[in-house]
């Protein structure tokens, strides 16, 4: 095919009428020359990476591409143009996932490890395994008998035990642990609360009451394995989900002088070392339920053990994608740590942050090195267990402590309408309309 000298000819045209009028300069001066034909199969290209990649992002979207793929079904060039543009530390994968992109996984939650047993927490990167630590292992389950109940009458004053200058504070921060275990403890407060919660669904959702309790004061049970051998220890034990029953393990030339409970709820301990002394702190008893902004400011008592946001947790990874929950969510989770941390710190001489493990869940949990052998596991069957007071507790196989909770539901509520709770939500009234 030909070339049409139109343009050109327009050009040149262009060009003299410039100089008539005096102007010397060359609009088009300075520019590459460009081969003008039909067709611009072999003229240079301007390039628009941000453009063209988001023209890109728009296409794949809309054929509901996934990111991954998406992201390798772009050609090389545009990939490494975007890549230096908008991420230039990170990869492009990171640069363009979404938060709904970022799944959780069987042991990192949005808010950090959650690992089931046998996986043992500890402070190095990768899980230890429970035959690694300790040998003839019992797991308790919920019917598990148990010892005596030794009652830990709570902290009033918020003042812990100072520790000695010869004691190393040690601890654990959790929210759950994830063994069963075979007791319910729960307070008169607790009852009425679940109580008005039920009535109201009943009342304003249409609920059925016998089968929406949802009051139990289950307990749940965290191994403990000591081996730290450096002093005699002070271990502050903490959590903010349901109540824990703590198992600790000391190993050989373990000394363990104190235990401290932090938690949202009852917990106790059990295999304490003769010589060792507990004290718990009840969150409820010195702050109001948790809501979004309300530990962000220093308190004379602030402990409600919060977790610091670690980058590795997907909320922080989600955060960090552009979800504004997550973000809101990870400000909370860091301002309350700073507070928490502010109190620790002016309690007991250490940060927060020393010498614990964290996790969001773990069914055990290992306080110092890996040991040379496995020492022996000490069972929950038939140990004493101490336990922070409260009014309620109920002991036995798991059916058994269930009826008794509804029981005591049931006879609660007949006693505060007066007669059948079935009342609440009576059937609905004709009239006769003669």
């Amino acid at each position: 095919m030909t070339n049409d000298r139109r343009q050109e000819d327009f050009a040149q045209r262009l060009s003299r009428i410039s100089r008539e009028r005096g102007e010397t300069t060359d609009p088009d001066q300075g520019r590459a020359k460009r081969d003008i034909t039909d067709f611009d199969y072999n003229a240079p290209r301007e390039r628009h990476p941000i453009r063209n990649g988001l023209i890109w992002i728009i296409i794949l979207g809309a054929l509901g591409t996934g990111g991954y793929y998406g992201w390798n079904a772009m050609p090389q060039d545009l990939k490494d143009t975007l890549t230096s543009i908008v991420a230039p530390d990170d990869s492009m994968e990171t640069a363009l996932a979404s938060p709904e992109a970022i799944p959780e996984t069987e042991t990192m939650s949005d808010q950090g490890p959650t690992l089931q047993s046998p996986a043992v927490v500890h402070d190095g990167d990768t899980p230890v395994m429970l035959d690694s630590i300790v040998a003839q292992v019992s797991l308790p389950d919920d019917s598990t008998a148990i010892g005596d109940i030794i009652p830990i009458i709570r902290n009033a004053q918020c003042n812990l035990r100072t520790p000695l200058g010869s004691e190393k504070v040690m601890g654990v921060r959790i929210e759950n642990a994830l063994l069963p275990a075979p007791l319910y403890t729960f307070s008169n407060q607790q009852l009425a609360e679940q109580l008005l919660l039920n009535v109201e669904t009943v009342t304003q959702d249409g609920a059925d009451l016998v089968n929406d309790m949802d009051l139990s004061g289950e307990k749940t049970v965290l191994d403990v394995f000591v081996t730290d051998t450096s002093a005699p220890l002070y271990l502050v034990l903490q959590n903010m989900g349901p109540g824990i029953i703590w198992n600790l393990h000391a190993a050989p030339d373990v000394q363990i002088a104190h235990v401290a409970l932090i938690g949202s709820d009852f917990s106790g301990a059990a295999n304490l070392q003769p010589e060792t002394t507990i004290e718990g702190l009840l969150v409820g008893d010195f702050l109001p339920p948790h809501q979004y902004g309300a530990d962000d400011t220093p308190r004379d008592c602030m402990i409600r053990p919060w977790r610091s946001p670690q980058p590795d947790w997907i909320g922080s990874r989600k955060s960090e994608a552009g979800s504004l929950l997550y973000q809101n969510q990870m400000y909370s989770y860091t301002k309350g740590y700073e507070a928490y941390n502010r109190w620790f710190t002016g309690a007991l001489g250490v940060g927060a942050a020393a010498n614990t493990v964290t996790a969001r869940d773990a069914a055990h949990v290992l306080l110092g090195p890996v040991p040379a052998e496995p020492f022996t596991y000490n069972a929950l069957a038939g140990s004493d267990i101490h336990l922070m007071e409260t009014d309620h507790l109920l002991i036995g196989d798991s059916a058994s402590r269930h009826a008794a909770a509804e029981r005591l539901h049931q006879d609660l509520l007949t006693a505060a309408i007066g007669g059948d709770f079935s009342a609440l939500n009576p059937p609905a009234m004709e009239r006769d309309s003669q």
